[in-house]
């Protein structure tokens, strides 16, 4: 009996090890919907993906997150059409720490927002401007109050604990009716950088304006020619690209012509594209939104840990978004069964001591009809 006390007690330390053991690192669920089906589509369509920095960032001694994060994407899916990489991280609110935008920028990243400020010049501030778009909290005269030519940020979050956030289908509805440029954070700010890169070379015929590529992504840029009213022919250096219409909102090569004014041509990086020119006088052209329209609009998807739960109620629109990806951890072990192991663990000593001393009454007294084997056996049962 003394060796299966033993074996119990050796298998019961076990049990306790195993359900007690708590993992050194935060373990992770998987969004399988990031790199399947629902990820590459949002992709193509032009959607981004950013990181998204975990609640209790700011109280954390170290920042292995931001590269955590980066690495996570980078191993399922490109961040956006123009660019591999992610560009844009959404970082608590308030004023950002030095070693904070130290890691980010070591990692790569370029743009923050939408609650937070930083006075480090590597950084695009992305500032929320636009309210919410879920049901209850959207606020249209935010979005109206934004001047013409500047980005409309508004923020998504589907999920909150056990209860989904519904959006507000009567603002979807207006925004769709609207002049509005669909982008994203990081989309905004390239597309920014490659307008402002292209330049213009002239001769007698023809006018040529290039873009250079540079930047983290191969956006392109959009300038607006001044072609005093008069409609050119485009003759590009490569892809031959179509006219757009005032519906195109979604970011794409191509050209304008607007009759009383001028041209929109938005340019690939490392391209050039000639228009006949008109007189011999000064070149006028600007960087400007792309086809000219009114206002940038994206939606920052907060949070986002499941791509097909907080993506499902828009994929019957052109709005394009933001998705800040947070990893969710899985919910630490529960301390009910490490309690219960604790206490069979202690309790079987005293229960074998007992029942010993029991056999030995009873052999004095005469045989009994239950083992001590059994006995055991009942009282753990019992105990537990």
């Amino acid at each position: 009996m003394g060796i299966k006390v033993t074996v119990k007690s050796i298998a019961m330390t076990i049990m306790l090890v195993s359900v007690t053991s708590i993992p050194v690192s935060a373990e992770y669920k998987e969004d399988t919907w990031l790199a399947n089906v629902i990820g590459p589509e949002l992709l193509e369509k032009g959607d981004e993906f950013g990181c998204q920095a975990p609640h209790d960032s700011e109280h954390l001694a170290n920042f292995d997150f931001v590269v955590a994060c980066k690495d996570y994407l980078n191993e399922r899916i490109n961040s956006s059409r123009w660019g591999v990489d992610p560009i844009s991280f959404a970082t608590p609110k308030g004023n950002i720490s030095p070693e904070f935008t130290g890691a980010l920028h070591k990692a790569g990243f370029t743009i923050i927002g939408d609650l937070s400020q930083t006075e480090d010049q590597n950084f695009t501030v992305i500032n929320r401007n636009g309210g919410s778009i879920e049901s209850g909290l959207a606020n249209r005269s935010l979005i109206e109050s934004i001047e013409e030519g500047n980005l409309v940020s508004l923020y998504w979050v589907a999920r909150v604990d056990d209860m989904n956030i519904r959006r507000d289908r009567q603002l979807v509805s207006w925004i769709l009716e609207q002049d509005y440029w669909f982008t994203t954070w990081g989309e905004w700010v390239t597309h920014q950088g490659s307008s402002l890169r292209i330049t213009a070379h002239a001769n007698s015929t023809h006018l040529t304006f290039t873009n250079p590529e540079g930047g983290p992504w191969r956006t392109p840029g959009t300038i607006f020619y001044d072609s005093q009213g008069k409609n050119s022919s485009l003759s590009w250096s490569d892809e031959q690209y179509n006219e757009l219409g005032i519906d195109d909102r979604i970011l794409r090569a191509g050209y304008r012509n607007v009759t009383d004014r001028g041209i929109y041509i938005t340019i690939p990086q490392g391209e050039s594209v000639s228009v006949e020119r008109i007189d011999g006088g000064e070149i006028n052209f600007q960087p400007t939104l792309f086809n000219g329209l009114e206002k940038g609009l994206t939606i920052a998807g907060h949070h986002a840990t499941n791509m097909r739960e907080w993506s499902q109620d828009f994929s019957d629109t052109p709005l394009r978004f933001t998705w800040l990806v947070e990893r969710e951890e899985i919910p630490a072990p529960s301390l009910l069964l490490p309690a219960l192991a604790m206490s069979v663990l202690i309790a079987t000593p005293i229960a074998i001591r007992h029942i010993i001393a029991k056999d030995r009454t009873q052999l004095k007294v005469g045989p009994s009809m239950e083992t001590p084997e059994s006995l055991i056996s009942e009282t753990i049962r019992d105990i537990a």
